[in-house]
């Protein structure tokens, strides 16, 4: 499993950026699709009753947010390239999990683990950690010689500045400590709309990673080249991908909802001239797809 099946999964209960990588996704740090939802039907009874107040939420500073601790929890199924570059998919059963406490921590597969450190109406700032599941060599099985990639963390930072209530921009930094032990940086476009009970958003990602990142994923050594039969390839630093997603989350009664994505994502530069990537079992061009079913849990 590598970065790219680990950030598919990030996104199994909202939405996938959209890269080759699968990492990120459309819901923002603080902000879940499914409470963006619980604040317009809010704002739904207020109309219906007595006039709703100025601000579109209630004592919030910048957007809808758990009072207290939030959990959604369900099982989902996940569709992801086997390995970056590569032209075959993986299915895995995946876990939609997501812990959040008011507007200032979330731990979920979609969104890693972070702070709000910053936290106003249109500008949200802190620290973030991502695991990186690296690449087994069951996965590039048929290059024999490419070295395996061993799970890492990898730590960052992000800045979110949110335009409008249902649109963000979102750069997020991190560097790896083990694995690839490279650096990415990440910039997000997100949207969001709501349509009777569906919740649909979409957006696109374009990523830069370090010369030693690229080296890891994309570059063939010259003893890989001799057992792989690649050519010898040491790609530097540059652009790896840019790619569109979208997604659709309709609540079905009560606390339960069902999800759905899909992602489509371009290797360019330095990655897609890799000779993996070009190879027989190779594509430029990635996909994810996924699906799940999740529960809500609220707890004072």
């Amino acid at each position: 499993m590598n970065a790219s099946i680990l950030l598919a999964a990030l996104s199994i209960a909202a939405v996938d950026a959209g890269v080759a990588d699968a990492s990120d996704t459309l819901e923002t740090p603080v902000m879940t699709v499914s409470a963006i939802a619980d604040a317009d039907a809010d704002a739904d009874a207020d109309a219906e009753g007595q006039a709703a107040p100025a601000a579109p939420l209630r004592g919030m500073t910048f957007g809808p947010f758990p009072p207290a601790w939030q959990i959604d929890v369900g099982p989902g199924v996940l569709a992801i390239p086997r390995f970056p570059g590569s032209d075959g998919l993986r299915v895995l059963p995946v876990p939609q999990l997501d812990i959040r406490y008011k507007n200032q921590f979330f731990a979920s597969i979609q969104s890693g683990i972070g702070y709000n450190l910053l936290n106003t109406r249109r500008w949200r700032a802190g620290p973030i950690l991502r695991p990186d599941f690296g690449r087994t060599r069951s996965d590039i099985a048929v290059f024999p010689g490419l070295n395996k990639i061993n799970i890492a963390p990898e730590f960052g930072g992000f800045l979110t500045y949110q335009p409008s209530f249902f649109t963000s921009v979102q750069l997020e930094v991190r560097q790896a400590v083990g694995g690839h032990d490279g650096l990415v940086a990440d910039l997000t476009l997100r949207k969001i709309a709501l349509k009777g009970k569906w919740t649909l958003g979409y957006g696109g990602r374009v990523r830069f990673a370090d010369a030693t990142y690229l080296r890891a994923y994309h570059g063939v050594t010259p003893a890989q080249s001799i057992t792989s039969g690649l050519q010898a390839y040491r790609p530097g630093a540059s652009f790896t991908d840019v790619g569109v997603s979208g997604f659709a989350s309709r609540r079905i009664g009560g606390n339960w909802s069902v999800n759905a994505f899909g992602s489509y994502a371009r290797l360019i530069a330095d990655a897609a001239r890799s000779p993996i990537s070009k190879s027989t079992f190779g594509s430029r061009n990635q996909i994810t797809l996924g699906a799940s079913i999740s529960y809500r849990f609220r707890f004072d």
